[in-house]
């Protein structure tokens, strides 16, 4: 049960209701009169859903940061010279939505045949693995066969292997994203740094030193290598102006503890990491945050125009209280506005106004005692 500091504005029974919608969840079919009142209050004040609910966002134009980040993190990858290190100070602040934005754009622009994004990229979103389970798991995502009784080693080599024909035969840097990459256990960091290690040049000497084991990969990974073809890369894998760039580049989250935990652990891998630190959102980024949500949640927002846009039903003043009381992050603002949606809905079930105002905002309890 959690502490509510606004008892003014509920009463006891909506309190209870509540708290049953999130243990129950269908609260549509357990409570109908408490679902058709937030219905009511949605449709009243223009939306199709709960602008604030708990859902995975893919819409671009949800994602609220500033545009030179997207740039800076765009010029990186283009510049394939090193990984990149997305952090922030605290969870909840729009690095998972930021790598999922950047990793669906990349896939598009790659299909689209642009020669600056030929990548082939891959995510990985668990969290919490083990080496072993790591490397199952790219291995899976890049369809890299392997056998259940491999050891992690030979698991790993596979992986390089098919980084390296993939450069080759196709002239596509792998991308790997990894979402939150200090949850997973040290050892994972040693392995990741081999892989993005990898080179032109380990590339090159693999062809010419284990000529037959390349052409077993490149079949196993489906690719037609002909011996014209065959013959036309030992030749250029034996220039020597042959640049010792870049084959697998990573791209990493966490948090700033995070790094700070690999800086420590494998100083290696983060000094070849740009790293991009999320900065909490201000008054104008959070009323563009609450913004961008009430548009999406009203079907207009195609139209949303940040320079000159509305937020009812929320009022103006309501916008420092959440930057205050959210402190600059995202998840936080998100769950200090469904609340108030909450409250909103209860008042003007009760007939009293349905704006949100910074009164219902400042009495609500804090974020971590907020059940989402």
């Amino acid at each position: 049960m959690r502490a509510f500091a606004f008892l003014h504005c509920v009463d006891l029974f909506n309190l209870e209701v509540m708290f049953l919608e999130e243990k129950f969840g269908v609260v549509g079919k357990l409570y109908p009169s408490v679902a058709e009142a937030r219905n009511a209050y949605y449709a009243n004040v223009g939306w199709k859903w709960n602008p604030f609910s708990k859902v995975r966002l893919s819409d671009p134009e949800l994602f609220v940061a500033s545009t030179d980040v997207i740039l800076e993190i765009d010029d990186y990858i283009k510049a394939k010279e090193r990984h990149l290190l997305i952090t922030s100070e605290e969870p909840g602040m729009g690095k998972t939505m930021l790598l999922e934005l950047i990793f669906n754009d990349l896939v598009h622009l790659a299909r689209q045949g642009d020669p600056e994004y030929s990548f082939h990229t891959i995510v990985v979103n668990q969290s919490k693995l083990f080496v072993r389970q790591m490397g199952e798991v790219i291995a899976q995502k890049l369809g890299v066969k392997y056998k259940s009784r491999m050891s992690a080693e030979d698991i790993y080599m596979l992986i390089k292997q098919d980084i390296m024909v993939r450069f080759l035969l196709t002239n596509q840097t792998t991308l790997i994203f990894i979402d939150d990459f200090g949850d997973n256990d040290s050892e994972v960091f040693i392995k990741i740094k081999e892989l993005g290690d990898l080179t032109q040049k380990d590339a090159n000497n693999y062809l010419l030193n284990d000529e037959s084991d390349f052409k077993k990969c490149a079949g196993s990974a489906g690719y037609q290598l002909s011996k014209e073809k065959l013959n036309e890369l030992k030749e250029s894998a034996l220039n020597p102006e042959s640049r010792d760039q870049m084959i697998c580049m990573l791209i990493l989250t966490g948090t700033r503890t995070h790094a700070l935990g690999l800086k420590a652990g494998v100083p290696h891998l983060y000094d070849r990491c740009w790293e991009i630190e999320l900065e909490r959102l201000d008054e104008k980024k959070v009323k563009e945050f609450v913004g961008r949500r009430l548009y999406w949640a009203s079907g207009k927002l195609g139209s949303f125009d940040e320079s000159n846009f509305k937020i009812y039903p929320f009022e103006e003043d309501t916008i420092p209280v959440l930057t205050e009381k959210a402190h600059g992050v995202g998840r936080d603002i998100r769950l200090l506005c469904n609340q108030s949606v909450f409250i909103a809905a209860s008042n003007f079930k009760e007939g009293r106004s349905e704006k949100i105002t910074k009164e219902i905002i400042e009495a609500l309890p804090p974020v971590e005692k907020l059940i989402d």
